[in-house]
């Protein structure tokens, strides 16, 4: 955060990440739990879409034919509700952890659009861990779960775009999820009062 002229305040998003990765190395224990939430949530997603990928590829190859039972797919649904709800409960202690913080910084100028994004930039950063352990969680279990049928080579099968589809869909999914979490939280953050902020006691 820089000061302008005429009392003026920037802040650039180059500020609001540092100021992120700042807070999520001193709450790391927090950041590892949304994280964590995160992941598990997209690892369960991830995993049944590349069990019936693996399966289907297998049938290709001229092997028993095989699919992931829909009912799973409800699961998946809410396991991710369940990952926003602790997402936004998380994010809403750390709103009243850090209201002399947010006093402090309103009171040499930020705005509430600065609050705001500052605690969307934190929700990105940890939805962009998550969504990548995520992933990795769920090819690793896809091919536990497939490899003893298909061969745990399968997956060398499969088409790369395909896989990348489905990386890219993790990843998107997981940073809308956090930032959808978030939301409430960053704007009950951004429209706080200054002067009570810096009068709250913990």
């Amino acid at each position: 955060m820089t000061q302008v002229g005429h009392g003026r305040v920037t802040f650039s998003f180059k500020d609001a990440i540092n100021l992120g990765f700042s807070y999520l190395r001193r709450r790391r224990d927090r950041s590892i739990l949304n994280i964590a939430s995160i992941s598990l949530g997209l690892s369960f997603y991830t995993s049944l879409i590349l069990t019936d990928m693996f399966y289907q590829t297998y049938a290709t190859l001229g092997g028993a034919s095989q699919s992931v039972e829909s009912t799973y797919y409800w699961l998946v649904i809410i396991a991710l509700i369940v990952s926003v709800v602790g997402i936004t409960n998380a994010m809403l202690i750390s709103v009243f952890e850090r209201v002399r913080e947010i006093g402090t910084m309103k009171c040499i100028g930020a705005l509430d659009q600065h609050v705001l994004l500052l605690f969307l930039v934190e929700a990105l950063l940890q939805g962009l861990v998550g969504g990548l352990i995520g992933y990795i969680l769920g090819v690793g279990a896809a091919l536990l779960s497939t490899g003893f049928t298909t061969g745990f080579n399968i997956i060398l099968y499969v088409q790369p775009v395909r896989l990348f589809t489905i990386f890219a869909a993790s990843l998107g999914i997981s940073l809308i999820l956090s930032t959808v979490a978030t939301m409430y939280p960053a704007y009950k953050a951004s429209k706080l009062d200054p002067v009570e902020a810096l009068r709250y006691e913990l």
